[in-house]
């Protein structure tokens, strides 16, 4: 119909999911030196979360047909590699976790590696972790030393079943040597068969124009540089246990007011 209003179309970024472990308590311990890493309301941080919480968020998703990424931590917080297991981890959660989500997240997003551990760095002669995290050890490397990584963490989500796209970028990950890391990104991806591949590392919570463009292209071969472009208003629920109607719906209204008409959305 003439002057009919089209459906705005949205996608949703979600970013850290690991199985079975919250990454952020490791985050969270090494800021706060400590093993009994608090929340800013007092609260202690959560380190596991269970498996029900991911079948709720996929309820969600096949409720409303959301549309998105959803990345995997391949080897989270350097504990082990998500197609083994790591100490102490239950093996039936860890298996039913990543079932989920091959058969009910993957009809819906992309799925994208946050490169390794989204922690301290792998040496991968070794297997055992940097004393950087990522976001430090990508400084200083090139493209040479980063598509083994970035190759090593998108084969383990391969032997899980998951067929990775593009890669996430944990922080910002390689955005002091982008040049390598975009090289980098193109060889492993092509390692595993992908051509047309793209990565999330740039944000713009400001402006309006669009940021997302083609970082390099050769014929059929392509690299896209996609850019977030709203905050992560999500993140301050991290830091409480506070869930009322009212605390959700100001962290609602920052996206987009019930009126259609506030919000970063508009």
């Amino acid at each position: 119909m003439l002057g009919a209003r089209m459906p705005l179309p949205l996608t949703i970024i979600i970013d850290d999911p690991a199985p079975l472990i919250n990454v952020y308590w490791w985050h969270a311990a090494e800021s706060q030196h400590t093993d009994e890493p608090v929340l800013s309301t007092g609260e202690p941080v959560a380190r596991d979360i269970p498996v029900d919480f991911l079948e709720q968020f996929i309820d969600v998703v096949e409720r409303w047909q959301v549309r998105g990424k959803f990345s995997v931590l391949p080897y989270p917080a350097a504990l082990g590699p998500i197609d083994v297991g790591w100490p102490g981890c239950d093996l039936a959660q860890l298996s039913r976790w990543l079932d989920l989500v091959r058969r009910r997240v993957t009809p819906f997003m992309d799925i994208t590696p946050e490169i390794l551990t989204h922690a301290r760095a792998l040496d991968l002669q070794r297997m055992t972790p940097l004393p950087l995290n990522e976001r430090n050890w990508a400084e200083q490397q090139t493209a040479a030393t980063m598509t083994p990584y970035i190759s090593h963490a998108l084969q383990i989500l391969q032997r899980v079943g998951l067929a990775p796209t593009g890669v996430t970028s944990p922080w910002d990950f390689g955005i002091g040597v982008e040049e390598e890391y975009r090289l980098a990104i193109r060889q492993a991806m092509a390692g595993i068969g992908v051509d047309q591949t793209w990565y999330f590392l740039h944000a713009d919570v400001t402006g309006t124009a669009p940021r997302s463009h083609v970082a390099w292209r050769e014929g059929e071969r392509w690299l896209v540089s996609l850019w977030a472009q709203v905050d992560d208003y999500l993140w301050q629920t991290m830091e409480t246990l506070q869930a009322d109607d009212a605390y959700v719906s100001t962290i609602a209204d920052a996206y987009l007011t019930q009126d259609g008409r506030g919000g970063r959305l508009t």
